[in-house]
């Protein structure tokens, strides 16, 4: 005699799915578009916020720019008679910077440089050149240096004209130049225009006369 099963028959067709599977394919779906999203988010505010930290830095490139004033005189009071000098002989600019000078001549008067001397052409300044009295120079002839300002570690000469306009006593010197990293770096005068049968001795070799110090930091 057959025994008859207690269990009921499966159903034909389809098999029954689940009533949460749509609603957590739809939690799945929303949790990918909110993570999209806030990755957009997150990336459009980088791309901001490194062009407002560029323009920031520009900025403050672009502000660093320091103007100094300087000249070279002569038979001021504590001084050794006829020695020029350049005031002040100690100058302080930030690294990194674009410098602006300044340079008022008190003594006037040619100094000859000997033909060939490269202290002749303007060096390491902006656009090569320099404006003197208002006029734009890149060079002058060696009988019409009266001193120069010169760099040797950074590479920057400029010739200092003898002649100023008539009935003037003085003739002005502007300048730029960029500094780079920090360190002590010594300006002087390389045209003869000290004492000795050289020209080189005195005021040339003697610190707080024709040499003096950049100090950048």
């Amino acid at each position: 005699m057959s025994q008859i099963s207690s269990t009921p028959p499966l159903k034909q067709g389809k098999p029954q799915g689940s009533a949460w599977t749509p609603i957590f394919v739809g939690i799945i779906v929303g949790l990918f578009l909110c993570l999209a999203a806030a990755a957009s988010g997150w990336v459009a505010y980088i791309a901001l916020g490194g062009q407002a930290s560029t323009r920031h830095a520009y900025a403050a490139e672009v502000e660093r720019h320091v103007q100094l004033k300087l000249n070279i005189v002569i038979n001021q009071q504590g001084m050794q008679q006829d020695w020029p000098a350049y005031s002040p002989n100690k100058l302080v600019v930030p690294a990194n910077s674009l410098v602006t000078v300044t340079l008022r001549d008190y003594d006037l008067g040619d100094t000859p440089l000997p033909q060939g001397s490269p202290f002749t052409t303007v060096q390491g300044t902006g656009n090569g050149s320099a404006i003197a009295d208002g006029k734009a120079y890149a060079s002058l002839s060696p009988e019409k240096v009266a001193h120069t300002f010169t760099i040797p570690q950074l590479h920057i000469n400029v010739p200092l004209p003898g002649d100023g306009a008539k009935g003037a006593s003085y003739d002005t010197v502007i300048f730029t130049f960029h500094t780079g990293k920090a360190g002590t770096y010594i300006f002087q005068c390389f045209d003869p225009c000290g004492t000795g049968s050289s020209g080189f001795e005195g005021p040339m070799v003697t610190k707080g006369y024709m040499l003096g110090t950049l100090t950048v930091q």
